[in-house]
């Protein structure tokens, strides 16, 4: 069975205003962390299926540039001890602040193939309004040195419909980011999660974010222009040249088993979904008293993994491929879901073809309306 491997890294020095993802500002006990992701890695090695092996690694975050490719160059050394890890595509996400010739080579030396840079803006206005502590010109550098230093796949993640920023200012931005010429785009709408300080700016009315006419042409100029200018709009955020999808991302797209390791990482194993808490002090005693620090959030019916599968193929541009999910489940997608395929077809929020079903470009804008009408 191959796998995906994603490990978080806590870390960051700065908490952004928008996130509300799983992190510390303290800096980090590489010796201490290390340890403990070994241990989960060790422990979970008894309990994966066999034969398994693990053909991409995904370290996300957080920071994960905050640690040293040292860290990483011991990691992939010993993970190999553990279990089989032959991974194929070794992405590490990194923030152009402290980024630096040396560092980039040394993370290439350790293994990683493909970096993930997040810029989120190439704009000033863009930086200031989404609280991210580094400059347009850090961000370029970061970029250009990653080329220098031998990376042959770049990716770039954006953010956009921040506070102030309009049709034109976006133009612009994607102008500059065709001319970089990375192999991989990500463009997420930005949207206000509850509890971060972006969110309560906004409910005191001392922000606002574009009007929801701004934001559908937002969605369609990303798409426009990034096509138009060679990249595959694969899944609904993400953009890639020929050969350059995100492996990685696929096996959640796909709803492919795969495991997390590090606080607040999630794993999908046997239609059992498990995530560790939220508590990086938590996790570390654990691994020291040698207990997995993993709790079942919810297992799957054998319909529940199906319906979830067909859910998440939607956000893919090849959508429901109906001869592949009779294959894995048994199941006909299209006779499954006649019903709900014929209305969503009617509202011009699917289309319908003899191989499957996928969003339409009304659909992509209303992405999550159309999915739930399959939970």
């Amino acid at each position: 069975m191959k796998l995906a491997l994603y490990l978080h890294i806590p870390f960051c020095r700065r908490k952004c205003p928008y996130c509300d993802f799983y992190s510390v500002t303290h800096p980090p006990n590489e010796e201490e962390y290390l340890r403990a992701i070994l241990t989960e890695a060790r422990l979970w090695r008894e309990r994966l299926p066999s034969p398994v092996v693990f053909i991409t690694f995904y370290a996300g975050g957080g920071t994960p540039s905050l640690l040293s490719p040292g860290f990483y160059a011991r990691l992939f050394e010993q993970l190999g001890k553990i279990f089989p890890f032959q991974p194929e595509e070794l992405t590490l996400e990194a923030n152009p602040e402290g980024l630096d010739q040396a560092r980039l080579r040394g993370y290439l030396a350790a293994g990683f193939n493909r970096l993930s840079l997040g810029f989120q803006s190439l704009l000033p206005r863009g930086l200031a309004a989404l609280g991210r502590v580094h400059s347009v010109e850090e961000a370029r550098r970061a970029y250009f040195q990653a080329r220098e230093a031998g990376y042959r796949n770049v990716s770039l993640d954006f953010i956009f419909g921040w506070p102030g920023q309009t049709l034109s200012l976006l133009e612009k931005e994607l102008e500059e980011v065709i001319r970089l010429g990375a192999e991989h785009l990500s463009f997420y709408e930005l949207t206000p999660e509850p509890g971060t300080p972006l969110f309560r700016r906004l409910q005191e009315g001392k922000l606002a974010l574009p009007s929801e006419e701004t934001l559908v042409r937002m969605h369609e100029m990303v798409r426009e222009r990034l096509s138009s200018a060679g990249y595959e709009a694969y899944e609904i955020s993400n953009y890639a040249r020929p050969g350059f999808r995100c492996r990685h991302n696929l096996f959640y797209w796909k709803a492919q088993p795969y495991l997390g390791l590090g606080p607040a990482a999630a794993s999908f194993l046997h239609r059992i979904r498990l995530r560790n808490p939220e508590d990086l002090q938590g996790y570390l005693r654990a691994l020291k008293e040698d207990k997995l620090p993993a709790r079942v959030e919810e297992e799957l019916s054998e319909e529940g993994a199906f319906r979830e599968a067909v859910i998440l193929a939607l956000r893919l541009s090849e959508g429901v491929k109906r001869e592949e999910f009779l294959a894995r489940f048994g199941r006909d997608p299209e006779q499954f879901f006649a019903r709900e395929i014929r209305e969503l077809k009617e509202l011009g929020l699917l289309e319908v073809s003899p191989r499957g079903f996928s969003l339409s470009p009304r659909g992509r804008l209303l992405a999550s309306q159309v999915q739930l009408k399959f939970l």
